[in-house]
């Protein structure tokens, strides 16, 4: 081999080895940090304007966005509208709430109406005889009854092809025009509404449904109240700077407060993991609190890209979701022990000025025009595990780069 031969074979290895240390180096981030963000993209999530999460049986994750549906299962996928027809695609590209029903069907509201996926076919529900708002911004499966929030006329429930409608300041005693958020105890019993107007709560079983007020919480209700299902029996209640908890029938305790965190900083959201830790969202980054301290913060300095955090969401595979103006993300989270963790059923949506609502409206029985079938299968995942995370998302790197 000429001298210009072997040059050109050491020339060769080293662009080789270069290639390699920078895959390294871009694997060691994410790995270290123990985060892996995605920017929105054509092969990514459709948009970081994230409204809602829901995870099927598979492992897949569904974010609706302001963007169309984006799932994730190790690689992404997006769903978006099919202009003229509903049936073939999504009722609309901005996504308000998600949620999954019994028989695993995803329900999913929009501005203007709410539609089901069954069995890989797109169902709407459009009827205004059914739905006294189509604006369907929030979504919550408990105790096999799908609650509905419509606009501001309340919510609905449903079962078993029976609608039933209970109208702000109706015979039922619900006092919330625009419900913000619900959330179900662990056993899905009892349902809590939270609005500007404070919060109310139904029995979830019998007949006929009732709603009370909440009463004794020591911060007044405010527009950005929302509730959260404690796993461990009750209900957490957070605004912006407050996070309590409520022990029925009316023993309140403050958890934590923004200015035990930092002062002047705002609360976001928050969600609860099984070993009690509270993942608090804030404009200053993520929050583990835990024990009355704060365990860890996830700021830009941890990799979180930006530290105006909207958004939190818990997985089934101990993956701590965030959104921010700039990526979505996930952190995994180490967990001091698995045994004998329910669920967590809740949604929340976005805010909204209450206006008057309309009057009494007669809500017919009706049957479902498709039948309730098991959802499809999942495609098959790529590699899990955090390895498996940081290759998928460094050949969306690199196959950005690359010419097609």
């Amino acid at each position: 081999m000429g001298r210009q031969g072997v040059l050109s074979g050491r020339c060769d290895v080293r662009a080789a080895l270069c290639i390699l240390l920078s895959l390294v180096l871009l694997a060691s981030v994410p790995a270290m940090a123990g985060i892996v963000l995605f920017p929105a993209a054509s092969d990514q999530i459709s948009s970081v304007g994230v409204l809602d999460i829901a995870e099927d049986i598979h492992g897949t994750l569904y974010f609706g966005t302001d963007n169309g549906l984006s799932t994730y299962n190790g690689a992404w996928h997006i769903i978006h509208m099919t202009h003229g027809n509903a049936t073939t695609g999504l009722l609309d590209d901005h996504v308000l709430a998600l949620e999954f029903d019994s028989e695993g069907n995803l329900w999913m509201g929009f501005p203007d109406g709410l539609q089901r996926m069954e069995g890989g076919a797109f169902v709407p529900l459009l009827d205004q005889q059914l739905l006294k708002s189509l604006d369907i911004h929030g979504l919550l499966l408990a105790n096999g009854k799908m609650w509905v929030a419509t606009g501001t006329a309340g919510v609905h429930r449903y079962q078993n092809g029976v609608w039933e409608w209970f109208r702000p300041g109706g015979p039922e005693g619900l006092g919330c025009n625009y419900v913000t958020s619900m959330a179900a105890d662990p056993s899905g019993k009892t349902v809590y509404m939270a609005c500007s107007e404070g919060i109310w709560a139904t029995g979830n079983t019998g007949e006929p449904v009732a709603f009370a007020p909440l009463a004794g919480m020591e911060r007044p209700a405010e527009p950005g109240t929302n509730v959260r299902s404690d796993p461990l029996g009750g209900l957490f209640v957070f605004n912006t700077s407050d996070i309590l908890h409520y022990t029925p029938p009316d023993d309140w305790k403050v958890i934590v407060s923004s200015e035990d965190l930092i002062t002047g900083i705002f609360i976001r959201d928050v969600t609860v993991d099984p070993d009690g830790t509270y993942w608090i969202a804030t404009n200053n980054g993520i929050y583990a609190w835990k024990d009355g301290k704060v365990r860890e913060h996830l700021d830009t300095g941890a990799g979180i890209g930006n530290n105006a955090v909207k958004m939190l969401y818990i997985d089934a595979e101990d993956r701590l979701w965030f959104v921010t103006p700039e990526n979505v993300g996930f952190y995994r989270i180490i967990r001091q022990s698995l045994e004998g963790n329910p669920p967590i059923p809740v949604t929340t949506f976005p805010l909204q000025t209450p206006v008057p609502s309309s009057g009494t409206v007669t809500v017919p029985r009706v049957t479902p025009a498709v039948s309730f079938s098991e959802s499809p299968e999942s495609p098959a995942s790529a590699s899990r595990g955090p390895l498996g995370d940081i290759l998928n998302a460094i050949a969306g790197f690199f196959g950005r780069l690359l010419p097609r």
